[in-house]
């Protein structure tokens, strides 16, 4: 039986790309967020997916290709999550250290949904956020769709 993911990314031809755990949680790290994903496997896990992406109000975690043994493995992109959210904390006036749980999937998923509708171009993005295009997640993802708790 697989366990439910917060949010999950399809491509054009309804192929399920990436599997997304959003978190509310400030301070960690490539090794908590290893176990965390570990854990999330051991428990059930998801359906293979080429990408694994968490999220949280300060980091962003993603593994490429990573499978879905229970293993601890680093991830293979590790990104600050400030340059990225920063204009949908400040349009929704709320602070990373105070946003509630649904509010930051909210603010996750609105990001996501940029992506893939191709809001984001890839000369738009910072230089924080290119790791989108050299991990091929952006390109994966565009003119895809969007899933919100589905089991993965």
């Amino acid at each position: 039986m697989f366990s439910r993911a917060d949010l999950a990314l399809y491509n054009r031809d309804g192929q399920l790309i990436a599997v997304v755990e959003v978190k509310n949680k400030l301070g960690t790290s490539a090794i908590w967020a290893a176990q965390l994903r570990r854990n999330i496997l051991a428990h059930g896990g998801f359906q293979n997916a080429p990408y694994f992406l968490l999220m949280t109000p300060d980091r962003i975690y993603l593994w490429k290709d990573a499978g879905i043994a229970p293993v601890l493995t680093s991830p293979t992109y590790e990104r600050a999550a400030q340059d990225i959210f920063s204009s949908y904390f400040d349009q929704s006036a709320i602070e990373p250290s105070e946003v509630s749980g649904a509010a930051f999937e909210l603010i996750v998923a609105a990001w996501l949904e940029n992506l893939v509708r191709a809001a984001d171009k890839p000369e738009d993005l910072t230089s924080e956020a290119i790791w989108l295009v050299e991990s091929g997640l952006l390109s994966a993802i565009q003119d895809g769709r969007l899933e919100y708790e589905v089991a993965a």
